[in-house]
């Protein structure tokens, strides 16, 4: 490896530096991980020089997908699952070297072009579902997108909660501006609607059955169906995928996902009671109801209709005044990456169906 990064290198990382104020911007207010790093191992035992995967996950839906389907079982390498509770902090943790592999909505993939995070996308999930909801409280006056207008809004900068609330407010003609938004960390966006603080929040699946169970007078204005992508993104960072074993690692990894992503549709009552009763200490009940809200996930190819979706929501956050200046999204889904990834994902749908 020379000593001395070629141009191109220099300016991007010339540009990283000028943009990362801008990521590291969006975290006051996020909570700080949740826990030390929770090293998981498959069934073979570790040997010398094993590879180590880091793992950045959210709410342990990465770990228990994994580990319910079984897909953690005879690993190759080892995996060690870090718990974030937002994608801005998952970001962070590749600004800080401290993870290999994560998951995160389509807007912190955004931000982290914005910033010239060395990392690329590897996979796209897409969830076809209710999604975000825009909530309002009974009583406020807001029954569409347009009454929001000067009313408070909890949201959460940088998540794909802020990129579901922008698209939203666009198809009233309607900037962040134009309402008074409240920015909270994502787990407490349902707890500041229920304090009575604001007008409306962008509320998940979870919140939405929650408050609508206490408040069913409550108004859903719009949801993440009608104006969302829907996509998940699954990052790698450039040292790992310039490492050729860990670059083989984690295609085997991704392709382990895909499977057990697949798995839950097909064992819906399991990973139910897996996730939403074990892991988020939900009733049966509610926890089917919020796995139907949520939706079906699927892999889908790294083409231009992702790709695209991406770089409309990235101008739309430039219109809005949320980023310095053009993003252009495309440097994140360099054709290598593209073309070996996409094969594992194909390979592994196909594999599951068969």
């Amino acid at each position: 490896m020379p000593d001395t990064a070629p141009p191109a290198a220099t300016a991007r990382t010339a540009r990283r530096l000028l943009l990362l104020p801008l990521l590291l911007a969006l975290l006051p207010l996020a909570s700080a991980c949740g826990g030390s790093a929770d090293a998981s191992t498959g069934g073979g035992s570790a040997q010398a020089g094993e590879v180590t995967l880091r793992i950045g996950d959210q709410g342990k839906d990465v770990e228990t997908l994994l580990q319910v389907s079984g897909e953690l079982k005879n690993l190759p390498y080892k995996v060690v699952f870090d718990q974030f509770n937002s994608g801005p902090l998952v970001n962070q943790a590749f600004v800080a070297g401290d993870i290999d592999f994560g998951i995160m909505g389509d807007t912190p993939a955004i931000y982290a072009a914005a910033a010239g995070l060395p990392v690329d996308v590897v996979g796209a999930s897409h969830t076809v579902g209710v999604g975000y909801t825009l909530l309002a409280r009974a009583g406020s006056g807001i029954h569409s997108v347009a009454d929001l207008k000067g009313h408070k809004v909890a949201y959460s900068k940088g998540t794909a909660n802020q990129g579901f609330l922008i698209q939203a407010l666009a198809t009233a003609g309607l900037k962040q501006q134009d309402i008074t938004p409240v920015d909270v960390p994502l787990q407490n966006v349902g707890e500041v609607l229920e304090s009575g603080t604001v007008d409306a929040a962008t509320v998940a699946a979870q919140d939405l059955v929650n408050y609508t169970a206490a408040h069913p007078d409550a108004v859903k204005v719009i949801t993440g169906s009608q104006v969302s992508s829907g996509y998940s993104f699954w990052l790698a960072s450039h040292k790992a995928l310039a490492n050729p074993a860990e670059r083989a690692d984690l295609e085997d990894l991704l392709g382990r996902i895909v499977k057990a992503t697949a798995w839950t549709t097909a064992h819906p009552d399991a990973w139910i009671n897996a996730y939403y009763v074990g892991v988020d200490k939900q009733s049966p009940a509610v926890g089917k109801e919020i796995w139907q809200i949520s939706g079906e996930t699927t892999f889908v190819p790294l083409d231009r209709t992702v790709v695209d979706a991406q770089q409309r929501q990235a101008d739309l956050f430039l219109a809005n005044g949320q980023v310095p200046g053009k993003v252009d999204v495309t440097g994140e889904f360099p054709a290598d990456v593209v073309r070996d990834f996409g094969a594992v994902v194909t390979r592994n749908q196909v594999a599951e169906h068969q």
